[in-house]
């Protein structure tokens, strides 16, 4: 028995680098970093497996930890004969996008959706939307779920770090790969002609600028069977596909609003007078540096407007530890020790991250740029996913005129207020002379213009416009 299962993982370990070997004949760099990233080592995976039991039972308690499925067991589920069609989405972070898409599309009664994810922190949350969850313990384990499942369609959904997933299902699977960009790597830094030499040798500081991205983004826009823009523009995804000459098929399918999570809680500002702000999302710890980060650091912003007496309210994103953000963002923590206008808390899942924004009575979309560097391109091809998540709160938006594309947004559907940066000294005063119960009725007809429902048969569409193309015939 012990050989046989030997036999099936050597078998297994040489049918993964067969598959991948064809990457390497084009693209050698983003070979070597998928031989890297997948623990083909037994060491290795069991080292990753060990830390990531860890992080599960932080995250979802020792119990639900051991009840967790398997390699195995997510196989066969993916696999079992269905009347309905199964969407699998593959993610390292999960994001909120794909709760709403897997809502609408169970609710058809012709789909059952499976998530895999790596990120354990909102697992609880995300059961309660998916017909099926799996946080997985190594890349191996999910490149052996692609080698050997067969679902309708599978739906990578790409974030920063994370878009080589996409790569191996293209290679790996035997199914229509469709990949959702979240952010598109090549737009989400600074154009090389917006940014001094200098500047562009710290680079290498931020995280989120990984080489990897940049060839995996070449790849599946030539590659894959199906781009979905999560947060750009059509206007972005065509011109990528005109520079990387492709014909792919695009869909433009941002965060749109969920009913099932719309709110209209009572205020914070009906109890202690004061004016209350939210900001959801991104945080980059102040020692960055300000002309690349300028946009998602908000010390300075919170200094702003707590001396003007409004209160500011920050949820930081929702995929950090406890451990991690303790260790990461010290001065917020310790400006919300000292200063009860400003609150800082971890984020939180969709439902109640969309109920607590709700109680403010103001969104800001965004910081202080100071000297940051602008890729102005990305500004006006963007729709960022907290629009939608401030829409389903109810509340007004503030944004300023360089978030070129959400000013935009803002302004069509009159849904807030749209500043400079210079008069952000003077918001409370500027807060007070707009028409909140105008903008409040506007923000209506936008949840109804804008809703999943309303949109969900694009997609569906798509899926099955991607599915036919491929030749494959409905079966699971």
């Amino acid at each position: 028995m012990i050989k046989g299962v030997m036999r099936k993982s050597i078998f297994t370990q040489k049918e993964i680098k067969g598959r991948l070997s064809k990457v390497r004949e084009v693209y050698p760099h983003l070979f070597d970093h998928l031989i890297g990233k997948i623990e083909f080592s037994k060491y290795l995976r069991l080292k990753r497996t060990v830390r990531q039991l860890l992080r599960k039972i932080l995250a979802m308690g020792i119990k639900d930890c051991l009840k967790g499925f398997s390699n195995k067991s997510t196989i066969k589920r993916i696999n079992s004969i269905s009347n309905a069609k199964k969407i699998l989405f593959v993610t390292g972070l999960p994001t909120f996008n794909l709760v709403g898409i897997s809502i609408y599309l169970r609710k058809t009664g012709e789909y059952e959706t499976i998530l895999i994810t790596e990120n354990p922190w909102l697992v609880k949350f995300f059961k309660q939307y998916f017909d099926y969850v799996y946080v997985y313990n190594s890349y191996y384990d999910v490149a052996c779920i692609l080698i050997a499942s067969e679902p309708y369609i599978i739906h990578v959904q790409g974030v920063l770090q994370y878009y080589f997933l996409g790569v191996m299902a293209k290679f790996l699977s035997r199914t229509p790969v469709i990949v959702g960009f979240n952010d598109i790597p090549s737009l989400s830094g600074i154009s090389a002609d917006e940014v001094s030499s200098e500047t562009r040798d710290k680079l290498h500081q931020i995280p989120n600028v990984v080489q990897s991205d940049l060839f995996s983004e070449e790849f599946l826009f030539k590659n894959a069977d199906g781009i979905i823009l999560a947060i750009n523009t059509f206007v972005a995804g065509d011109q990528l596909r005109l520079q990387y000459k492709s014909t792919i098929p695009l869909l433009e399918f941002p965060t749109y609003v969920c009913d099932e999570f719309l709110c209209d809680e009572e205020k914070y500002s009906r109890k202690n007078g004061k004016i209350h702000l939210v900001y959801g999302g991104i945080i980059v710890s102040s020692d960055k540096p300000k002309e690349l980060c300028a946009g998602v650091q908000f010390i300075g912003l919170a200094k702003k407007l707590i001396n003007q007496k409004l209160c500011f309210h920050m949820y930081i994103s929702p995929h950090f530890s406890p451990f991690q953000i303790r260790k990461l963002f010290p001065d917020y923590i310790q400006l919300a020790s000292e200063t009860p206008s400003f609150i800082f808390k971890r984020g939180l899942p969709q439902d109640e991250a969309i109920k607590e924004f709700s109680k403010c009575d103001f969104a800001t979309m965004s910081s202080l740029f100071d000297s940051m560097k602008l890729n102005k391109f990305h500004r006006h091809t963007i729709v960022a996913s907290k629009f939608f998540t401030y829409l389903s709160a109810g509340i007004p938006m503030i944004v300023t005129e360089e978030d070129g594309n959400s000013m935009a947004l803002v302004r069509k559907y009159g849904v807030g207020i749209v500043i400079k940066q210079n008069e952000i000294e003077h918001l409370s005063e500027i807060i007070k002379t707009c028409d909140y119960e105008k903008l409040k009725s506007n923000i209506k007809q936008a949840q109804e213009e804008l809703s999943l429902k309303k949109h969900i048969n694009r997609l569906i569409e798509f899926y099955n416009q991607v599915a036919n193309s491929y030749g494959q015939i409905p079966h699971r």
